[in-house]
């Protein structure tokens, strides 16, 4: 492909930004995003249901964005209608919390013509701290751990390498507009509300051989990127999403091979939320993917008419540590469980 400037000056990027009560932020990420420069751009801005009155003032002070008015919150299913509505040959996904380098852009769709199809994200940065590392890619266990990496790290240039990852980060995904159609809508079934999008995307899109990828030139600040405290809520949210995930993309033979393996993990996660006084997470993540069982099933068998990739090809893009933010847990704890998850990991590899 070519790697020509004229080709970026002349292509066009329709960005999507969802906004659901944003007034705090969504005037700074506008400001930002028109600052963009190398390339031409229309802006989609999506209003979930707000009440505070910022999709108007946003509207009001930026005349040229095509807004669209959701009645209620649809949360990252509202993506859908930025998809629909998208007349650019680029399409970038943008949190409403987000800022960008002028660059970021023209970056993101030069090493979209030099590597090909993909989904990509550029480095996340700490907005009220642009030293501090919010992702530099990310990575995806075989358990169905997602985390960012370099997430809490001193930008020292340690990730300035272009490289594949898992899946790109909910904050700011760029495709072609053709490869986001042929991978589809995001979740609209509400199994994933709120959480684990961006891991469900990735993973769909890899089912079907379209790779993730880190572009580090394209720099983006976030709004509590690296924010990992755990909250029991969200903690409930990531847990039974991840099983949604694993049993939507798995196959039912690679299930059942791992099933010991998940067994001792999943014991092991119980006993480790109990320490930390949030047991009962657990206990309401399997309630809930019981009673959420029929929808998955049927969940997994649309995923399977596009499926090209078989698990065992899949998991090699996967990795086998799972990195937990020291907010989260201690130094020392973190790396005993990564060093119990690496384990179960390698093994588990050996029987897909």
């Amino acid at each position: 492909m070519s790697n020509s400037s004229p080709s970026v000056g002349d292509s066009f990027v329709s960005i999507i930004i969802l906004n659901y009560n944003g007034i705090k932020y969504i005037e700074n990420c506008l400001e930002s995003v028109f600052r963009t420069t190398g390339c031409k751009f229309e802006v989609i801005l999506i209003d979930n249901g707000s009440t505070d009155g910022s999709a108007l003032i946003c509207k009001e002070k930026f005349p040229q964005i095509r807004l669209f008015q959701n009645k209620e919150n649809l949360a990252m299913a509202a993506r859908n209608v930025g998809i629909d509505n998208a007349k650019g040959e680029y399409i970038v996904f943008l949190d409403a919390d987000a800022t960008v380098d002028p660059c970021w852009l023209q970056n993101l769709i030069k090493s979209y013509l030099t590597h090909g199809i993909g989904l990509y994200q550029g480095k996340i940065l700490e907005a009220n701290n642009p030293e501090i590392i919010g992702s530099s890619g990310n990575l995806l266990n075989i358990f169905g751990f997602g985390y960012a990496r370099g997430n809490g790290e001193k930008d020292i240039g340690q990730y300035e390498e272009f490289e594949q990852i898992s899946f790109p980060v909910g904050a700011c995904m760029f495709s072609s507009l053709k490869t986001i159609k042929k991978i589809g809508y995001f979740d609209e079934s509400n199994l994933l509300y709120l959480m684990y999008d961006d891991v469900d995307y990735g993973w769909k899109a890899l089912t079907m051989g379209i790779f993730s990828y880190y572009e580090p030139k394209s720099i983006i600040y976030h709004i509590g990127s690296t924010s990992g405290k755990l909250n029991p809520q969200k903690m409930y949210l990531i847990e039974r999403n991840r099983w949604v995930c694993l049993l939507s993309f798995c196959s039912t033979g690679t299930i059942f091979k791992i099933l010991p393996l998940l067994g001792i993990l999943e014991i092991s996660l119980f006993l480790f939320f109990l320490v930390k006084g949030i047991g009962s997470v657990k206990i309401r993540a399997l309630s809930s993917i019981i009673r959420m069982s029929s929808k998955i099933k049927k969940r997994k068998k649309k995923i399977l008419e596009t499926r090209k990739l078989k698990d065992k090809e899949v998991v090699s893009h996967f990795v086998n540590e799972i990195i937990l933010p020291t907010s989260v847990t201690s130094k020392k704890s973190s790396n005993f469980l990564n060093f119990f998850i690496i384990n179960l990991s390698k093994i588990a590899r050996t029987l897909i």
